[in-house]
């Protein structure tokens, strides 16, 4: 009978005296979580005269993988020898037919052999990563130990993944990483069984792939002056004085290519059309229809500058992906197709021409017109077009592969319409976004996208048909770099999500749980990760503040993600120290309360996290109010529920939403009251190309009818303006905030005032 195998050695003197020997064996814990899993109560010894076998030829590369990964720590020069036979004292590889998923595989660890069998090398190599996780996590040093033998607990897996496509995404170009990072990423995507590497290589910022034809491509497309400094769409930004660079060679990107195949990981390219194409032109800037000069964007976002859809830019195009197609194996070739400003295009007399030639009536058929021509041009060269979900816009070119980012709305289209499917939703599996609202987390573009938020993410919706599902191939995350420009601050990013992704793309639906994970596993991981040296982010166990309104109170309450995290607080605005209050309860809050809070974490041996959150108990709270002009995206609520925004990091969530247009709001107290003030939140552009209120104006009624001017201010300055006035009985108030409505960006069109708080004292 199968038992736990740590408290089976608890009750055994002998193996008492063993694991004094042995002080690196921990029990096993696999992710992504097998299909099914039994451990048993005895152990294999990984020794110096322990043999590795195969059967097969096509299973001789993954044996020498594993002796080469065993190598640095233990210091055994493990023979590698063809057997057909499973021996005594040996790691045998075998190819058989038993195993029927592709990438499936069976793992046998006994005392005196193991025996891992897969129909494919790749079951083969998938099996060995789960083999490294069954090993003590020292095994992942790559300085020698001292140590005569390694544990491996008994076990027999079953084990085959979920989907197909099991992708993660790296942006090159807003930050360069080198042949040795993407390397490293490629170990860390095999380490968790993903087999496709998408590589991001072209944007607004610059194009890091040598393109023969074209050498301007990267002798000038490849080179940014400086970058924005904080984020891009603050407030008159400011730039810093350092130069971006750096494009790889056909030679680099083949050694990527081949380093990856050996990790049984597709490379797919993405070379960024039609938008997202200003590093292009500034080297060709008769790619444009304007055919003016541009600069490599110093900036992020979202730019007018465009390819034309003329017959010389789709020759040019031809050249380029023939090139590109020629260099990556893979069957795919991403043409991104996303976030196409179409203002250029509009204006073009040219593209004028195209639409009466063509009988195109929108600017969205333009578009489609475009990739269609792109989408031919791949197709020819023996590829498959992926692209991003807006290539749906205006009709999609047969046999593309849709990628839903901007949610899970395009995705879905394209399954009814039998596109085969990548979700990829940046609600989700976006990694460049938050981890927590903790504000010791570096900075990051938007977003809150949590290690529990990504684990609990399943990329088949559940009101698809079985058969539409079938058109959903499997899911990729993204890491967008427009932040990070570090390897260390990219590793802050992917870990631990990027295990948690893993389990989604790989382990049954059913199978999942998130408490086995975040109880079991993701302890164990960590350590993993941190003997590893990866800089891994402890974001699930910090603190979460949040309140809600009773009878005119603020009750605070305060998780985290990780059950039976341990939280200390307080309320005066201090930093929180473990002589400090414990969280046991919800607290009240009655007045004007910094409350902050930081988790321990036992496992660490510290405190970590900074949460903080502003809360005003205020006479406005649960009371009537009227807008005159509506709050978008229902977000009316955020005027009155207590919480002030300007110590968290920016979130859409945050404030309610006046776009192009001003507060005006009557709070009706029900019963004369008396008011001296009204502190009033606002966003004033700290992390965005946010405006504070032209002016701010309180004015009090008795009827409704009849105002009085309490308080006014003119240019404020925020994040919250205090007015005070004389002491004042009344039963309305109305407060008005001017929008400057005077957009200095073309993504914002019409400028939106971000209301936090009305706070009535």
């Amino acid at each position: 009978m199968i038992k736990n195998a740590f408290y089976q050695y608890l009750r055994s003197s002998f193996v008492l005296f063993i694991l004094l020997l042995a002080p690196y064996y921990v029990s096993a814990n696999i992710t992504p979580k097998p299909t099914s899993s039994q451990y048993g109560e005895d152990h294999f010894h990984l020794m110096h005269n322990t043999q590795i076998s195969y059967n097969h030829q096509d299973a001789k590369q993954v044996a020498l993988q594993l002796a080469e990964f065993l190598r640095p720590p233990t210091g055994y020069e493990l023979p590698v020898s063809h057997a057909k036979n499973t021996m005594k004292n040996t790691i045998a590889f075998n190819i058989t037919d038993s195993v029927v998923a592709e990438e499936g595989y069976q793992l046998i660890v006994r005392s005196g052999f193991i025996e891992i069998k897969a129909s494919t090398t790749k079951g083969l190599f998938w099996a060995m990563q789960s083999l490294r996780q069954l090993l003590p996590i020292e095994i992942e040093s790559r300085m020698p130990i001292n140590q005569r033998s390694w544990l491996i607990t008994n076990a027999e897996i079953l084990d085959e993944p979920r989907f197909t496509y099991r992708g993660m995404h790296l942006d090159v170009s807003r930050h360069f990483f080198d042949v040795s990072f993407v390397k490293q990423y490629i170990d860390w995507l095999a380490m968790h069984k993903f087999n496709v590497f998408q590589w991001h290589l072209t944007d607004d910022q610059g194009w890091r792939i040598a393109i023969d034809a074209y050498p301007k491509l990267t002798e000038i497309g490849a080179t940014r002056p400086h970058t924005v400094v904080g984020h891009t769409y603050d407030y008159k930004p400011l730039f810093d004085n350092q130069s971006v660079s750096g494009f790889y060679t056909k030679a680099q990107i083949k050694e990527v290519i081949e380093y990856a195949k050996a990790r049984h990981i597709e490379v797919i390219p993405e070379i960024d059309i039609p938008g997202h194409s200003t590093a292009l032109l500034a080297a060709y800037p008769e790619m444009s229809c304007h055919q003016q000069a541009v600069d490599v964007q110093a900036q992020f976002g979202i730019f007018e500058d465009v390819l034309c859809p003329r017959e010389d830019v789709f020759e040019f195009l031809s050249v380029v992906y023939k090139e590109v197609a020629a260099l990556f194996p893979s069957k795919y070739i991403h043409i991104g197709g996303d976030e196409v400003i179409k203002k250029q295009w509009l204006e073009s007399p040219v593209v004028k021409k195209l639409m009466q030639q063509h009988d195109l009536t929108t600017p969205e058929q333009v578009q489609s017109y475009f990739i269609k021509r792109v989408a031919k041009i791949v197709q020819d060269l023996d590829k498959t077009v992926i692209g991003w979900d807006e290539i749906l816009e205006g009709g999609v070119a047969d046999d593309a592969v849709i990628m839903s980012w901007r949610g899970t709305e395009g995705g879905v289209q394209a399954a009814k319409m039998e596109h085969q499917v990548i979700m990829s939703p940046y609600q989700y599996i976006y990694f460049d976004a938050y981890q927590s609202r903790n504000l010791d987390e570096p900075k990051a573009i938007h977003g809150l996208s949590s290690l529990k938020n990504v684990y609990q993410y399943d990329p088949e919706p559940s009101h698809l048909t079985s058969q539409q599902r079938e058109y959903i191939i499997g899911a990729q995350g993204a890491l967008w770099t427009e932040y990070i420009k570090t390897p260390r601050h990219a590793e802050y990013m992917l870990f631990p999500r990027l295990s948690a992704l893993s389990e989604t793309l790989w382990s049954n639906k059913e199978s999942k749980s998130w408490h086995d994970y975040s109880q079991n596993r993701l302890p164990r991981l960590l350590k993993r990760y941190q003997k590893m040296h990866i800089n891994t982010a402890k974001s699930s166990y910090k603190p979460i503040i949040s309140s809600t309104v009773q009878n005119n109170k603020l009750l605070v309450t305060i998780t985290t993600d990780i059950a039976d995290t341990a939280i200390y607080y307080t309320l005066d605005g201090s930093e929180p120290t473990l002589a400090s209050n414990k969280y046991q309860a919800p607290i009240t809050i009655q007045s004007n309360t910094q409350v902050r809070a930081r988790s321990y974490v036992k496992s660490q041996g510290q405190l970590i996290g900074d949460a903080r959150l502003t809360l005003s108990p205020h006479l406005a709270l649960g009371k009537s109010i009227t807008l005159t002009y509506p709050a978008a995206e229902q977000s009316a609520h955020k005027l009155q529920d207590g919480q002030f925004a300007f110590d968290q990091f920016y979130s859409v969530e945050d404030y309610a939403i006046f776009y192009d247009t001003d507060l005006e709001a009557i709070i009706d107290f029900e019963s004369p009251t008396l008011v001296k003030q009204v502190q009033l939140g606002y966003n004033s552009g700290r992390h965005r190309q946010l405006h504070p209120p032209t002016e701010i104006v309180i004015l009090g009624s008795d009827d409704k009818q009849q105002w009085t001017t309490l308080a006014k201010v003119t240019s404020p300055q925020g994040p919250m303006s205090v007015l005070s006035f004389q002491p004042t009985t009344l039963r309305f108030l109305k407060v008005i905030a001017i929008n400057s409505k005077k957009s200095q960006d073309i993504q914002i069109p019409k400028l939106p005032l971000y209301i936090d708080e009305i706070a009535v004292h």
